[in-house]
């Protein structure tokens, strides 16, 4: 904060969205969507597609109200820093070129817990004995291997424990 963009980025939004805050966040997506292209491309470059497991996940929804910093969580209720589902249900994107289907989606929900144990497992790593970790290895779910859901329930806090949130099954 503040949100800020170079006028190439700005240029390229066009006068489509007027809305000055609106505005910035897009450039501001722009430049990300540029800067992951120069990632892909590099690892493209070097014959590491393959074998790199690409992780994209946004931390939370958008702020919305006084706070709003021109993004948008769509027809979802509320935003950053609640339990409802514009605060909590986020882009969540994994490519690994050699090893996952491309073009699919997957329905289940996850949760960014399940990062560092799918990390670990394709890193062929193994947790530290005594140290269980939350999360599973998605890529047996990913590869269509496990039909299950990965969780039996996701649960969630905000504020200290001021708000509190459990998905079972499709009940939140």
């Amino acid at each position: 904060s503040p949100l800020q963009a170079p006028d190439t980025y700005l240029d390229r939004v066009g006068a489509a969205v007027t809305d000055p805050k609106r505005r910035i966040y897009a450039a501001m997506v722009i430049a990300q969507d540029d800067a992951i292209g120069r990632i892909m491309e590099a690892l493209g470059a070097l014959k590491l597609e393959e074998n790199t497991l690409v992780c994209f996940i946004s931390d939370n929804g958008g702020p919305v109200g006084e706070r709003s910093n021109g993004s948008s969580n769509g027809t979802l209720r509320a935003g950053k820093g609640t339990v409802y589902e514009g605060g909590i249900r986020v882009p969540f994107v994994l490519r690994w070129k050699g090893a996952l289907p491309g073009g699919t989606d997957y329905t289940q929900p996850v949760i960014s817990l399940d990062l560092a144990r799918t990390a670990l497992a394709v890193a062929g790593g193994k947790e530290a004995e005594g140290r269980p970790m939350d999360g599973v290895n998605l890529i047996p779910f990913l590869k269509g291997g496990d039909s299950a859901a990965p969780h039996d329930a996701l649960f969630w806090r905000h504020g200290g424990g001021a708000s509190f949130a459990v998905r079972s099954g499709s009940m939140k």
